[in-house]
């Protein structure tokens, strides 16, 4: 199947290149997904999101 746009008839699709863009996005997206769910871990804890908080507080 040829690709509908010309400018992308001349690009490799399989190589080192398109793995190591792969790589790389995937490194960075991972970081923030690690951080969003650090915060939101830490926001139920210290906000008392979802009522964890109380249920800390009885049991003490």
């Amino acid at each position: 199947m040829d690709p509908l746009d010309p400018a992308l008839q001349g690009t490799a699709v399989s190589g080192v290149k398109p793995l190591l863009t792969l790589a790389i996005f995937g490194g960075v997206g991972s970081f923030f997904l690690g951080a969003l769910v650090t915060s939101i871990r830490r926001g139920m804890k210290e906000e008392g999101w979802f009522k964890l908080n109380q249920k800390q507080e009885e049991q003490d």
